[in-house]
């Protein structure tokens, strides 16, 4: 589950937990806070890093040893703050990920892998597409809404868009490497989505690996600055128990939905 906001309000991952998540990415570096509150909550985090941040940490022996003792970090994601979103360069894709995996060979290292350019931008995967440089492929695009390839309701094609950017993808993926596609949960004002909506999504992404058993979700709080008005998963309780359901349905296990619709005291 992705959290960008609010991410030192233990209730928020406890809420998180309940839905069945066990894994929360955060939008900050590592820190000792952040590491004791995912443990309270029995989660494990991700740290986020730009790639400049990357190489400051390199430099900082002190924040090395910190980060290592961190008993909750799982591992890091990364990329280049100062191009535009999905198109941090081979090059430094590289330099990331050699450095944070010589620095934590035992951590997870992503690169998330934006779909959307595949459509737009010439050559977008045979210029910026190294699955070499992340531990697993972390595709995204989210579907319902105003996106960048049109506007689409929950009930419009969206499948088809989404499924055709993965066919482009599927293709240059290295037999045995891992899949975390990061599935839509939220929703922008004029476009509502319902409690199947991530169930759907995973759907499309199956057509591709039938066997994919894992999954992100972005996001239960969103960063300040986004230019559509969108109503995060904290705020949607529908879509917060088909969360729920569907992180159970993933479970290896005997799983049950620990989700319930907690109305604040206003």
């Amino acid at each position: 589950m992705v959290l960008e906001r609010d991410d030192q309000d233990a209730a928020a991952w406890r809420a998180i937990r309940n839905l069945g998540a066990n894994v929360v990415a955060t939008l900050r570096p590592p820190s000792d806070q952040t590491d004791e509150i995912a443990r309270g909550a029995g989660l494990t985090y991700l740290a986020f890093l730009t790639t400049d941040d990357i190489q400051t940490l390199a430099r900082d022996p002190f924040r090395i040893a910190e980060a290592m003792a961190e008993r909750g970090l799982a591992g890091f994601y990364y990329w280049d703050a100062n191009v535009l979103e999905g198109f941090t360069t081979p090059e430094t894709q590289q330099k990331a990920y050699s450095t944070l995996k010589g620095l934590f060979p035992e951590k997870l290292v992503l690169y998330p892998t934006r779909l959307d350019p595949i459509v737009w931008s010439p050559d977008f995967l045979d210029r910026y597409f190294r699955p070499d440089y992340t531990d697993l492929v972390t595709p995204y695009f989210y579907p319902v809404g105003t996106t960048t390839l049109g506007p689409a309701q929950e009930g419009d094609a969206w499948p088809v868009t989404l499924g055709g950017l993965l066919s482009e993808l599927a293709p240059r993926l290295p037999p045995g490497k891992g899949l975390l596609p990061v599935l839509q949960g939220f929703e922008q004002t004029g476009y509502p989505v319902g409690s199947g909506f991530l169930a759907e999504q995973l759907a499309v992404y199956r057509r591709s690996w039938p066997n994919l058993s894992n999954a992100a979700i972005f996001s239960w709080k969103i960063a300040e600055g986004e230019t559509a008005p969108l109503v995060e998963l904290a705020d949607l309780p529908t879509l917060q128990r088909g969360v729920c359901t569907f992180f159970v349905s993933l479970s290896p296990g005997p799983a049950r939905c620990r989700w319930s619709n907690v109305i604040p005291f206003r």
